[in-house]
């Protein structure tokens, strides 16, 4: 791929990872949180995630190795791709040893984008990273409760759902997860901020 093809490949990316963003940044009465520019949204999830991924790096099972930040789709234009740049960039800013692939050893971090609906009491800002215990992730499955007529007006919401393993090789020896929002249209508060 050539110079030219490569830039409007990575203008294409941008836009559409803003457009995304774009969506976050529409507040409702009483918000005040929310970012002004999806450009600054953005900034939030990339923020968010290398203070968490620092913090990850430090914990027992993962320190010492070297990262691999990688979005979780081979292809196609998203913004998981966008912010996996956008984190190994800060991240070598930072001091901390990146690398293009995993040797034997390395601490992996992927980016899996997805959306969701939920009820329209969560308010959940971009940058917000929440913790996923023991596998269940409250705004990606099925809620366990029914729906009155009230909740049935859905929140939409569009996340990375990041994964830290611990390679040696072809075993894991740690894995972890956290979810990194990036827009919502939501409500009140339902879910601890972290």
């Amino acid at each position: 791929m050539n110079r030219s093809k490569r830039a409007g490949f990575a203008a294409t990316a941008c836009a559409a990872a803003l457009m995304l963003a774009l969506s976050a940044c529409t507040a409702g009465p009483g918000a005040t949180a929310r970012p002004t520019h999806p450009v600054e949204a953005v900034g939030k999830v990339v923020a968010s995630l290398k203070s968490e991924t620092e913090r990850r790096a430090g914990d027992e099972g993962y320190r010492g190795l070297p990262l691999v930040v990688n979005p979780a789709g081979a292809g196609g234009v998203g913004v998981e791709r966008i912010v996996a740049e956008l984190l190994r960039t800060q991240l070598l800013d930072a001091g901390m040893t990146v690398r293009t692939a995993c040797g034997t050893r390395c601490l992996e971090v992927t980016l899996q984008e997805f959306s969701t609906s939920g009820p329209s009491g969560w308010q959940l800002t971009p940058g917000q990273i929440l913790t996923v215990a023991a596998g269940g992730v409250p705004i990606v499955g099925n809620l366990a409760r029914s729906l009155n007529d009230q909740e049935r007006a859905a929140a939409h919401t569009t996340g990375l759902l990041v994964t830290y393993a611990a390679r040696d090789g072809e075993r894991y020896t740690a894995r972890s997860h956290v979810i990194a929002i990036i827009s919502s249209s939501s409500g009140d508060v339902a879910l601890e901020r972290k």
